[in-house]
């Protein structure tokens, strides 16, 4: 069990928000260089930043090797335990910049992890000189609460099951890949994985309303309730991969989310002998803004570019 002393209670966390975005980037990229970048800063400054970190809670949080730097099982959990903090944290500094610019024309949307991290970027980004995207992320079924209570204007998911009540339309095709660690026995596997190998494996899973969780139960078509209780349940992708190629199990998820996993070696393709596919979509309800009209338009246009296009 993870003990914080009293005293560093009193002069603050041994992990603030800063520590926590660059311990996700980590996980994101495999790379603490990578993450320094991404965050804005040094490596030598992200090293010092998260030895501190290590010295306070008394825990080692990353591990670095040739193939490059990895959270350990503590560091996951820091990482997992402070995502909502670190939502929370960009959801306030939004708020704020849309209370200063007077912002309040943005176009609200709300999209399913997979989109906004492998796809969203591009997409606001061709768009930029047409409308100007808030982007907020949760789980598919959060998308679809979003757009139904109207605090989005326009939604993206990425799960096999219709919104009801709302308008959608189809955007593109993602595969999801069964990976492993280099370690785990899976990774020499001759034969592919069979429904019932994935079903009874203990996996690194999403959460439930996840678009990638249920795909992958309906994939296995049998009662989500006879499946093996997951290695673990995690809410982050970049916690996800870090978790996998740790080995902590095998896992399923996005194509689009594990190039440089594959290319660098942290984690290996295992066939499977069930199909993967699932859509991504658009969904909204009652009629389409100015502004969303746009950025599908941008988003149709950009799937006559091979590299820009869903898989």
């Amino acid at each position: 069990m993870l003990v914080v002393s009293q005293s560093i209670l009193v002069t603050g966390l041994p992990v603030d928000l800063e520590t926590l975005r660059l311990l996700e980037a980590i996980s994101r990229s495999g790379s603490l260089g990578r993450a320094a970048t991404s965050v804005g800063i040094s490596q030598q400054a992200a090293s010092s930043r998260i030895t501190g970190a290590e010295r306070r809670l008394g825990r080692t949080l990353l591990v670095r090797s040739r193939a490059g730097s990895a959270l350990t099982e503590h560091g996951l959990l820091v990482c997992e335990w402070g995502r909502p903090l670190l939502e929370a944290a960009t959801t306030f500094e939004r708020s704020l910049h849309t209370l200063m610019t007077g912002a309040s024309d943005a176009l609200l949307v709300a999209a399913s992890q997979t989109v906004s991290e492998a796809l969203m970027p591009r997409w606001m980004t061709a768009a930029a000189d047409r409308v100007r995207v808030r982007l907020e992320s949760g789980n598919s079924d959060w998308v679809v609460d979003e757009v139904r209570s109207g605090r989005a204007h326009l939604g993206f998911t990425e799960t096999p099951d219709e919104a009801d009540g709302l308008a959608t339309t189809v955007l593109g095709v993602d595969e999801l890949l069964v990976v492993v660690s280099p370690r785990h026995a899976w990774a020499s596997k001759s034969e592919p994985v069979t429904a019932a190998d994935l079903a009874s494996t203990p996996l690194v899973s999403r959460e439930s309303g996840s678009g990638t969780r249920r795909t992958l139960e309906l994939a296995l078509g049998i009662d989500p309730a006879l499946m093996a209780e997951p290695a673990a349940q995690l809410s982050s992708t970049g916690a996800i991969r870090a978790a996998i190629a740790g080995g902590v199990g095998p896992g399923v998820i996005s194509s689009l989310l594990v190039e440089d996993d594959l290319r660098a070696g942290r984690l290996v393709t295992v066939p499977a002998a069930v199909d993967l596919r699932r859509p991504f979509r658009a969904v909204w309800s009652a009629g389409l803004s100015a502004g969303a009209q746009d950025l599908l338009a941008v988003i149709a246009a950009s799937q006559h570019s091979p590299d820009s296009s869903p898989r």
